[in-house]
């Protein structure tokens, strides 16, 4: 995502749009108003939902205009991304609005269908688990963007990761079933994986 938003910001000639209300979407939008000739922020709501610090960085930043109750109905353009068209949510009122780049960043949906009936969900699809990983089943752990935590980043997720074979190491994970000792926990989200073998 990092190499995207650099081709954009060397050419400080550039329009983008990032569409999206969170902490992502509010980085990426600071981001690349350090490069970008202007950079419009999407939203559907008319506030956003990213921490107030981001927020208020956002303030500081001339050519950074936020569009609200807005959704993106349409990305076009020949051979490359030229323009988008938008929806006013209240109005339904569509416009187009001339773009060099588009930056979607609305959310993830966790990738944990492999095991819902397994271990209890929470209302977003994430595995509930607390810091050290047990879930409400006795030898199935979950570690990183997969379970349910305030926030998911690359560095966490390999920190739950650690925690958990910590645990481990120190015998704190209770003996496991034949049948679930080569259990793998895959982190599909922050790509980290813990290999659970041999308690």
């Amino acid at each position: 995502r990092r190499r995207q938003r650099q081709m954009y910001i060397r050419d400080r000639d550039k329009t983008v749009a990032v569409v999206g209300g969170g902490d992502v979407a509010v980085e990426d939008a600071i981001f690349l108003a350090r490069g970008c000739k202007q950079v419009y922020l999407i939203h559907r709501r008319d506030q956003l939902r990213a921490a107030q610090v981001l927020q208020d960085a956002l303030k500081d930043f001339h050519n950074i205009t936020c569009i609200w109750d807005t959704t993106v109905e349409k990305i076009g353009g020949e051979q490359q991304v030229q323009w988008i068209t938008l929806k006013q949510t209240k109005t339904a009122e569509e416009y187009q609005l001339d773009v060099d780049g588009v930056f979607i960043a609305v959310g993830t949906v966790p990738d944990t269908g492999f095991v819902k009936e397994l271990v209890d969900l929470d209302e977003h699809g994430y595995i509930k688990a607390g810091e050290d990983g047990r879930t409400d089943v006795s030898g199935i752990y979950a570690a990183g963007d997969i379970r349910t935590k305030e926030l998911r980043q690359i560095i966490t997720a390999a920190a739950d990761g650690g925690k958990l074979c910590e645990f481990c190491a120190a015998g704190s994970v209770q003996k496991i079933t034949e049948a679930e000792m080569n259990m793998e926990i895959t982190m599909s989200m922050s790509y980290v994986k813990i290999l659970l073998r041999n308690l």
